[in-house]
């Protein structure tokens, strides 16, 4: 049987994607969750992972041509039998019933009474299994489903290779750097092989994803200054309560991080002031939202990433402290989703670990605002009359004037500040 795979949305706003790399040829074996291509997007350039086992029976968008959402690019098989024939009709006949859009397939309604209770499995390995007579219920999936890889890999494509599992990523950057994978030890689930036992073993410090991005980056940052009418606020705030404050929760157990303060004051200000929770759409739309969705820049080795994390507004700092965490170590695992880079309306950009006082920040595309942080610094300053010396931080908001005035930003930064320079228990 053939299927279509369509250009999948990976964000809110795409409409289209630019087909970069194409990790397999044509006649070549697929097993679910490998890296089918690399697609640029309006946000990065992402790569998008078979939903089935099969092979690739036919390549519509070829590397470097552009694609819209839900157009055809290619076209699986679940056997080597097709001819050129059967492409030439399943594309003449084309239509909705053989389409994959998503690795979330379940089995179809012809699957349910040939696989067990519960048993997830792919159609070309529900076919190996049952010609070898293979009982499915005490196969131990690496995955959600059941695919070749966990029945006889070594038959069916590797022809009598040792069996090893290794994750598509990993996979793909030993073949670049021509390292013998089968000769790693994998520290994975189930012993698998990830991306770390690949760059332990060959001190790798560059990624082939980091060009792509960056051009990527390069596209989203352009559209942003030449759409988005920018206007800067900046301000100084007094850490010497909020310094005092993260002392004082370290000795009970509580290490908070400042990205994660920083969030709840954000989140607080937006209580404040409702309508500056807003984003103005590039077709003209205004929405006031109701959820406080906040990003943060991370550096990675895969490049520069800014997931979202998303209702805030139903968090306490613990839990916005552990999902921070959480959203960090999934950007330098590069195992981020496209709905965790979307609906942010503001965005954390703090540089100041690298000595950068203060600086201005460009507006994620589909945002409204980013807040430039710089680094803790002490400053001589008057309070009644004399001269002290505290502890200080500079702040930077860049706001999309389409969406917000300059009066309402203002209040909106500072009660930020305000809650910064304020924060209790109680907050």
């Amino acid at each position: 049987m053939l299927y279509e795979v369509n250009l999948p949305s990976l964000s809110p706003t795409m409409e289209e994607g630019k087909i970069v790399k194409w990790i397999k040829k044509e006649k070549d074996p697929i097993l679910s969750g490998e890296v089918l291509f690399e697609v640029e997007t309006d946000k990065a350039t992402m790569e998008y992972e078979s939903p089935e086992d099969g092979y690739i029976a036919k390549i519509i968008s070829k590397e470097g041509e552009t694609a819209n959402v839900n157009q055809l690019v290619a076209i699986i098989s679940d056997d080597l039998t097709f001819t050129q024939e059967d492409i030439n009709n399943f594309l003449k006949n084309n239509n909705s019933d053989n389409k994959i859009q998503s690795s979330e397939i379940n089995p179809s309604e012809n699957d349910k009474d040939l696989v067990p209770d519960k048993i997830l499995i792919t159609p070309l390995a529900k076919k190996i299994a049952q010609k070898k007579n293979i009982d499915i219920s005490k196969i131990k999936s690496i995955s959600r489903r059941i695919h070749t890889d966990d029945l006889d890999i070594n038959e069916t494509f590797n022809n009598g290779a040792i069996r090893v599992f290794i994750s598509p990523l990993a996979k793909k950057i030993s073949n670049e750097k021509s390292i013998d994978f089968s000769k790693l030890k994998g520290t994975g689930p189930d012993n698998r092989i990830i991306l770390r036992d690949v760059s332990d073993s060959n001190n790798l410090s560059e990624n082939p994803n980091v060009n792509r991005l960056r051009q990527a980056i390069a596209k989203a940052t352009t559209h942003s200054k030449n759409n988005i009418p920018h206007f800067y606020l900046n301000t100084r705030v007094n850490m010497a309560t909020l310094l005092k404050f993260r002392k004082d929760q370290k000795l009970k157990g509580n290490k908070y991080s400042l990205n994660a303060i920083l969030m709840q004051s954000i989140s607080n200000a937006f209580k404040a002031f409702p309508e500056s929770n807003c984003t103005y759409k590039d077709n003209g739309e205004f929405i006031i939202n109701k959820d406080h969705n906040i990003g943060i820049a991370v550096d990675s080795k895969f490049g520069l990433k800014m997931p979202v994390i998303k209702k805030i507004n139903n968090f306490n700092l613990d839990e916005i402290n552990s999902n921070l965490n959480e959203k960090i170590n999934l950007t330098r695992d590069n195992k981020l989703s496209p709905s965790d880079l979307s609906y942010g309306v503001i965005s954390i950009s703090n540089l100041g670990s690298f000595n950068i006082r203060s600086f201005d920040a460009i507006i994620l595309p589909g945002q409204t605002y980013i807040l430039a942080v710089g680094q803790i610094f002490e400053d001589v300053y008057v309070d009644k009359g004399k001269i002290e010396i505290g502890s200080f931080i500079n702040l930077t908001l860049s706001c999309d004037h389409r969406a917000v005035d300059g009066v309402l930003a203002s209040q909106f930064f500072s009660s930020i500040v305000q809650n910064l320079e304020n924060i209790s228990d109680d907050n």
